[in-house]
């Protein structure tokens, strides 16, 4: 699959990746579009955890932030960086207020690991990842 397939494929997926423009760097993009994915998976089924849900929003914001500062520090077009900012927001990757228990609940039973994959780490963490792709 060419890079541009992968990356229409991806920002095709939901609503929300639709917002994201092109950086200029194709594997910048692929990692924002990743973690994005990925972040709409811990923060949607950690919704009902009064405890983990908190925290896992308060990270995220974190890492979006460092790839906010990565992206403006690499001269990404402020376009780029501000729909990547809308996308990032956590209400911007829940599920409208509005949708049916039982969405959410089948989307979350299609990721039973997620709770294992976000406690080992095993995710794409932008702060890490993001500036090594414009080195």
């Amino acid at each position: 699959m060419t890079y541009s397939a992968l990356l229409a494929a991806l920002l095709l997926a939901t609503p929300t990746f639709a917002q994201i423009i092109p950086t200029g760097s194709p594997a910048a993009d692929i990692l924002l579009t990743q973690a994005l994915a990925e972040q709409r998976v811990f923060l949607t089924c950690s919704s009902l955890d009064g405890l983990a849900h908190p925290l896992i929003v308060q990270g995220w914001q974190s890492d979006a932030a460092a790839a906010i500062a990565t992206l403006a520090a690499n001269n990404v077009q402020a376009e780029a960086i501000a729909a990547f900012t809308r996308a990032a927001q956590p209400e911007s990757l829940l599920p409208a207020e509005d949708t049916p228990y039982a969405e959410v609940k089948q989307y979350c039973d299609a990721h039973p690991d997620w709770q294992t994959t976000y406690g080992r780490l095993n995710f794409t963490v932008l702060e890490l990842k993001l500036p090594q792709v414009f080195q």
